[in-house]
C-alpha cells in the first residue's frame, strides 16, 4: 500500500512538475556514481506530515530500471534518512552514509550524500555511493 500511495503521488508530481518546467531553479534533479559510474535520475519530491521524501529513478516512472529514495524529516538535523537504491539486480540499503541538506523548505530539498550501500535483497556486493546530488522542487500532499 506505501508503494501505491508513492506511486500515485509521484505521477501526480510528476505531471506537475512537468507544468513548472521553465522555472528559473532548473526544476529537479539527482546524480551520483555508483562504483564510479555516473548516474542522472529524474527526481520528484513530495512533502507529508514534516517528512520530504526524494525519489529518483531511471527510464520511465511507471517501470524504472533504477530507483533512489530517501526522505528528510524535520528535526533530523537535515540529514537524509531511509536511503535505499536499487538496480536491475538488487535492493540496496545504506550501511555508512553522509549527507549534507542545504536546502529543506515545503518549495525546494537541495543537497549531497555519498557512502556504502550493502544488498538485503539478493546477493551482490556492497556499492560505494560518490558525488550524490539532488536538487527538487517539492510538491505538499
Amino acid at each position: 500500500m506505501k508503494k501505491l500511495f508513492l506511486f500515485v503521488s509521484a505521477v501526480a508530481l510528476t505531471f506537475s512538475l512537468n507544468s513548472c518546467s521553465s522555472d528559473s531553479d532548473g526544476g529537479s534533479s539527482m546524480s551520483m556514481k555508483v562504483n564510479g559510474t555516473k548516474k542522472t535520475f529524474k527526481t520528484i519530491a513530495i512533502s507529508f506530515g514534516g517528512t520530504t521524501n526524494v525519489f529518483g529513478y531511471i527510464g520511465s516512472i511507471d517501470n524504472p530500471t533504477e530507483e533512489v529514495s530517501f526522505a528528510i524529516a524535520s528535526g533530523t538535523g537535515d540529514k537524509v534518512t531511509g536511503f535505499t537504491y536499487d538496480n536491475a539486480t538488487d535492493s540496496y540499503d545504506a550501511t555508512t552514509f553522509t549527507s549534507n541538506v542545504t536546502v529543506n523548505s515545503s518549495t525546494k530539498a537541495k543537497g549531497t550524500f555519498s557512502g556504502t550501500v550493502e544488498p538485503f535483497i539478493g546477493t551482490g556486493a556492497d556499492l560505494v555511493i560518490t558525488e550524490g546530488t539532488f536538487s527538487a522542487s517539492v510538491t505538499a500532499e
